[in-house]
């Protein structure tokens, strides 16, 4: 059951990156969150928030010619596949970058300091 619900929860924190840029889209947070609590709790999905972001991904590869990749996404199974590995890659290079924050900036460990046989020193 929870599955089903990863579409829809990688499409909210997509969407709440994205709101946070271009405004216009923020109207679509309400509704994949809507689409994640239905589909959480078993129903299916009342708006059918994933598919319409299915269709307007496909529809958007092939307004800009890459109509190859609109056939090979047309499949829902492989916008799905696709979109859980981006956000699984998304979020273990997001958790390396806090926890080269957390290094170097909040436990003061500076990569310039002492012994660098990396030969890489920013800053």
């Amino acid at each position: 059951m929870v599955l089903f619900c990863l579409p829809c929860i990688a499409l909210v924190l997509y969407f709440l990156v994205v709101s946070i840029f271009v405004p216009r889209y923020r109207v679509y947070i309400k509704e994949a969150w809507r689409c994640f609590l239905d589909k959480l709790k078993g129903k299916k999905c009342s708006i059918s928030f994933d598919e319409r972001m299915h269709k307007a991904f496909v529809m958007w590869l092939a307004r800009h010619n890459k109509l190859g990749m609109a056939r090979y996404f047309s499949s829902k199974k492989k916008f799905d596949f696709w979109l859980g590995f981006s956000v699984i890659i998304f979020t273990v290079v997001s958790t390396w970058l806090l926890w080269l924050l957390i290094k170097f900036v909040i436990l003061g460990k500076s990569p310039c300091a002492g012994n660098n046989q990396t030969g890489v020193c920013v800053g």
